[in-house]
């Protein structure tokens, strides 16, 4: 088996497997068009640490508009921010100082190959940081956020 690991300078932009994402406050004005309000976009450190401490999952499991993964989108309504924010909070607490690597992809043809990556955790809790005040100063605003990972 070969293994390929994604190079600390390619998370700003990686080759597939590995991949980013974004998020942003967006305002729903009364027609129900989108406004993108402020962006912030996430590396392939943080979108891999996303999927592989199951946040991701948890997110999914809100009522929110969409699934987020596969590079799909969701749109978090305002009535969902306390959760996000809890998830993004627990994922802080679980995983500050700690060390982590993931498999990202496992390709069988024509060799076994694994696309891995070794999470820079002071990255990742950066973002998760930058994650909960946005999720937080949208709520105060009454924003929406999306997300795309």
């Amino acid at each position: 088996m070969r293994a390929i690991y994604l190079l600390s300078e390619q998370a700003e932009a990686p080759t597939p497997p590995f991949r980013t994402g974004d998020v942003g406050t967006v305002n729903v004005d009364p027609s129900g068009c989108l406004e993108l309000r402020v962006g912030v976009s996430l590396s392939a450190n943080t979108v891999h640490a996303l999927l592989g401490h199951g946040v991701v999952d948890a997110l999914n499991e809100l009522s929110i508009e969409g699934r987020i993964g596969d590079g799909r989108e969701a749109l978090i309504p305002p009535s969902s921010l306390d959760d996000t924010r809890r998830i993004f909070y627990e994922a802080d607490r679980r995983t500050y100082g700690g060390s982590f690597e993931f498999v990202v992809e496992r390709r069988t043809s024509p060799e076994l190959v694994e696309y891995r990556i070794r999470i820079e955790n002071r990255e990742y809790q950066a973002s998760l940081a930058r994650l909960q005040f946005l999720v937080t100063q949208a709520g105060h605003d009454g924003l929406a956020v999306w997300i795309r990972i």
